[in-house]
């Protein structure tokens, strides 16, 4: 096996060039790293060739085909970047294995349906209450906020600013910083469960996790997936759609849009404040909210009906 290539320095060069723009590219850059590893592997030392992608993208039988279409996607871009140096290099072409990125349907949550999950947060084993009163509070803070996942679990207590009325989101995706209001209620609960947690395991520091599970361990992102998959079925059944904690993000700013609309506020205008807010870097990705649920599809067919009339063909 060769121990380098020509494809092994190029995919090198082209990682840090992307990270010096701003660009963190972790899964993009583990893919490359893949290929590059596979031509060593094969020993092979030219350039890129639209045979060799479509051939790496596909090497397992049991690949699905949106894999394999981020695999080849991943391999374009790349090829895109390389041709301007090494003119031997092939651009493969995209939607070979179908699409690469496709939206998943969100779930839009009712109050009641929260508010029966973060109740159903109290059954789950926790033998200091920790844990349990940690669900509960994360859930409802996703919901009231529409923060990511990460965001929360890596929030510290120096970020959570409450007499400031705020909580400070620290290098979050795509290294963006950004402040999050909060309403008085949820200050309240904030406060609420960090007196609990204080009770528990004694004053902790700025740079200390807000939060935590049992014993004052980090509550991270897979420890949260796993207490809401053992709630979420109490609370909706064996159902073929099955709510993701996602869609409590995609619930807020749809809830957001639809209050906009409601109120008669210029959703267009007031979008980029919503995609500030959500730590979007292209505006399009917040415009997808518009088009997620019945509801907005509702409030813009009533729209659309009072000013060209219910008739128009």
């Amino acid at each position: 096996m060769l121990d380098s290539n020509r494809i092994t320095r190029q995919i090198e060069e082209y990682i840090t060039y992307k990270r010096s723009l701003g660009y963190v590219i972790k899964i993009e850059s583990q893919e490359l790293r893949r290929f590059a590893k596979y031509t060593m592997e094969i020993g092979y030392d030219g350039s890129v060739t639209s045979e060799l992608a479509v051939q790496w993208a596909s090497l397992d039988n049991n690949f699905t085909r949106k894999y394999m279409a981020r695999r080849l996607e991943t391999l374009h871009t790349f090829t895109v970047y390389i041709s301007a140096f090494d003119a031997e290099a092939q651009i493969p072409q995209n939607g070979i294995f179908g699409k690469a990125h496709m939206r998943t349907n969100p779930y839009i949550y009712k109050d009641d349906e929260v508010l029966s999950l973060m109740r159903c947060a109290s059954g789950l084993y926790s033998p200091d209450g920790i844990r349990s009163n940690t669900v509960s509070s994360a859930i409802g803070l996703m919901y009231a906020t529409g923060i990511r996942l990460s965001e929360l679990t890596s929030l510290k207590i120096g970020d959570v600013q409450l007499k400031e009325r705020h909580i400070f989101i620290n290098s979050s995706k795509f290294k963006k910083d950004r402040i999050v209001p909060l309403h008085p209620t949820v200050i309240v609960k904030l406060s609420e469960y960090r007196s609990f947690i204080e009770s528990k395991i004694g004053i902790r520091n700025d740079d200390d996790y807000f939060y935590v599970t049992s014993y004052g361990h980090r509550f991270n992102s897979r420890a949260f997936e796993y207490a809401f998959k053992l709630i979420r079925t109490l609370v909706f059944g064996e159902a073929t759609k099955r709510p993701r904690l996602y869609d409590l993000r995609h619930t807020f700013a749809c809830n957001t849009i639809k209050r906009w609309y409601e109120t008669g506020e210029d959703v267009n205008r007031k979008l980029y404040l919503l995609s500030t807010y959500m730590g979007h870097v292209k505006p399009e990705d917040t415009y997808w909210y518009l088009s997620a649920t019945p509801e907005l599809l509702g409030i813009a067919a009533r729209k659309f009906e009072d000013r060209f009339g219910g008739d128009v063909i």
